[in-house]
């Protein structure tokens, strides 16, 4: 078999010094992997965990500590990589052959991305496996088929109506087409957040360095607003009129098919005044997340539920203050479609896009959910083979995404009564699965489905 022919040239070409310090000593692992001919479970627990890491971070590290951290800081030595490659290459073979489709997928992930560093480092592999990765990818992808989930209970719920008022809520708004699809949402159907904190980074969101430091309070204020905004809207903004058969194609499927107004979404796209929203609004300019201005700040609310709308990952001291309930709603049905770029894997391996509407708790997507939901099937129909990758990905989270996650919040308000009304499941974790940043080949496959002409 080729692929055992390049693991052996690889191994025998490389030396394998122990690290007696760390949990996870990477060389070891690979040159005991490629001396096993028939791989045990043990094996194909070490090529699972150095997946994942490629998935998260691209590139291999010398050793990692139990919980999955690097132990330092040194990178696997540039003659390891091309063994790493050729022994996650055959895994994936391996769970392809084996239809696991979902552990095969996720394997063939970190090749990718493996392969991807390998070549912008220059790091010389046989060029007869990255023709082999290439041909097996294309094969493997053009021939995976989703599993299809049950029909969407919360469909039933999109012509239903809630009475206008005040909700008892908070939102923390981070600017950005999430959040106004959510704001413009909550006012199609007469709702009012009792309060909006306006979260505003004190730095440049691409150079991160501060803005305005010379400016007084006020003026710097709507000065990193006006950054802000500007930055985050960016490509919604370039490709509404740089691509507007694609901006198109995809607001008459949302319109269609998830039944948001031309009105609703028109306010969305306003970016209008957050005075509109809600009668109480507040700026807040932090650091990030963890800035201690915020923690201050919320510590001080009474108890209430906080709409997430982003901004980064949640500390977990936030998460723990006893008077806040934090509602997140992640567009992957949970658990089963946990991570990032879900409202691409989930048409992958759903064959539908879904979101989950649920109470966030430490970790990647835990906590109890409050609706989840598959929703109807999407097809903006477009000629993608017209529009580069990148393009179709951008529009994709500036114009899709928001609106599946602004769906199944809409089913979440009139389910719960304005989440005043809450029956909350916790989620069966042995159904888990976390997907990581889709590489652009994986992505190119979706796309070809997503936008299929019919």
């Amino acid at each position: 078999m080729m692929i055992e022919r390049f693991i052996s040239d690889y191994a025998s070409a490389t030396e394998a010094p122990h690290k007696q310090d760390v949990y996870f000593d990477t060389a070891s692992v690979l040159h005991a992997t490629a001396c096993t001919t028939a791989w045990s479970d043990e094996q194909h627990l070490a090529l699972e965990f150095l997946s994942k890491r490629l998935e998260i971070s691209r590139c291999l590290y010398e050793g990692y500590q139990i919980s999955g951290n690097r132990a330092s800081t040194t990178r696997l030595s540039d003659a390891l990589q091309p063994l790493a490659l050729a022994l996650l290459f055959k895994d994936f073979m391996r769970l392809s052959g084996n239809r696991n489709m979902t552990d095969a997928v996720k394997r063939l992930n970190g090749v990718l991305k493996l392969l991807d560093t390998l070549r912008e480092e220059n790091i010389a592999i046989e060029p007869a496996l990255a023709t082999l990765i290439k041909a097996q990818a294309e094969q493997f992808l053009a021939a995976l088929q989703p599993v299809p989930p049950p029909l969407p209970e919360a469909v039933s719920h999109v012509a239903t109506t809630l009475t206008p008022r005040t909700l008892p809520i908070t939102v923390l708004f981070w600017e950005g087409p999430i959040a106004r699809a959510y704001l413009a949402t909550l006012n199609s159907q007469g709702l009012k957040p009792e309060r909006i904190i306006h979260l505003v980074s004190k730095n440049d969101l691409v150079t991160r360095k501060p803005l305005g430091r010379f400016l007084p309070g006020s003026l710097k204020l709507a000065y990193a607003q006006s950054r802000q905004k500007n930055s985050i809207h960016h490509w919604a903004s370039t490709l509404r009129k740089t691509e507007p058969a694609l901006y198109l194609s995809i607001r008459n499927t949302v319109e269609s098919k998830l039944h948001f107004s031309e009105q609703t979404i028109n306010d969305a796209l306003a970016l209008a005044d957050l005075s509109e929203y809600s009668e109480n609004v507040e700026a807040l300019m932090i650091e990030s997340l963890s800035d201690d201005t915020l923690y201050k700040r919320l510590l001080e609310l009474s108890q209430t539920q906080v709409l997430f709308t982003g901004g980064g990952i949640v500390p977990k001291r936030l998460l723990e203050i006893p008077t806040l309930k934090f509602i997140h709603i992640h567009p992957g049905h949970l658990p089963e479609v946990r991570g990032a770029d879900c409202v691409l894997w989930s048409h992958l391996m759903k064959g539908r896009t879904s979101a989950t509407c649920f109470y966030m708790a430490p970790g990647i997507d835990d906590g109890d959910t409050i609706l989840a939901s598959y929703l109807p099937r999407l097809i903006p129909q477009l000629d993608t083979p017209q529009r580069d990758t990148k393009t179709l990905y951008r529009a994709t989270y500036a114009f899709l995404d928001p609106w599946v996650r602004a769906f199944v919040l809409q089913q979440a308000l009139i389910a719960t009564e304005g989440f005043t009304q809450v029956n909350a499941e916790p989620q069966v974790e042995y159904a888990a699965v976390t997907y990581h940043f889709m590489h652009a080949q994986i992505q190119q496959s979706v796309f070809t489905r997503l936008f299929a002409e019919e």
